[in-house]
């Protein structure tokens, strides 16, 4: 091996990868009515048809109506289950893959190679029973944290936690969470 020794001489490849050309060419203008004014706030805010947005599945497959449809991955699916959702199988006479290429090796639908999500579904039904049930459990913990609240503050009015402490109102933050498009300067 040899040692490599500075300023030696540039081979002609290296001249003209480090040389630059002695003024800049323009190869165009770009109309200023065509180009989009500026947003600052995200696509959600300005696309009214944003909305939820949970799965783009449907552009690659053709399934029931009733099915509502999510990717699921699989290092969540190993850990914490499928959760009732089922797989959706490139077999199944109800589904029509438009995207061939998705189909992997072992009949899931998957968004790229192997171990990225793969497509499941479950019918709107259940989801939309699940919802209600998950906004169910939802009021009725922020009913009892206000309720703690409301008792924790009479304890003290009461004197049970020491002549010393008293005096004690509570405001419990419920409803707090707001609404995006109202908070734009």
């Amino acid at each position: 091996m040899s040692t490599p020794r500075f300023g030696r001489a540039q081979t002609s490849n290296a001249e003209e990868l480090t040389s630059v050309p002695a003024a800049a060419e323009v190869l165009g203008t770009i109309p200023l009515h065509t180009m989009p004014e500026f947003d600052d706030r995200p696509p959600w805010e300005v696309d009214q048809s944003f909305g939820k947005h949970d799965s783009d599945a449907r552009k690659y497959v053709e399934v029931p109506d009733e099915w509502e449809l999510r990717w699921l991955n699989p290092r969540l699916i190993d850990q914490i289950g499928t959760r009732y959702w089922q797989s959706v199988s490139a077999s199944d006479p109800r589904v029509t893959v438009k995207v061939r290429m998705l189909v992997s090796p072992e009949n899931y639908i998957r968004r790229g190679g192997p171990g990225s999500d793969i497509l499941h579904y479950m019918p709107k039904a259940w989801v939309a029973s699940r919802d209600r049930w998950k906004a169910e459990r939802n009021a009725k913990h922020t009913q009892t944290a206000v309720d703690r609240s409301q008792a924790t503050a009479e304890a003290i009015n009461r004197g049970e936690f020491g002549s010393k402490v008293g005096a004690a109102t509570v405001t419990h933050p419920t409803h707090t969470i707001a609404d995006g498009r109202t908070m734009r300067d």
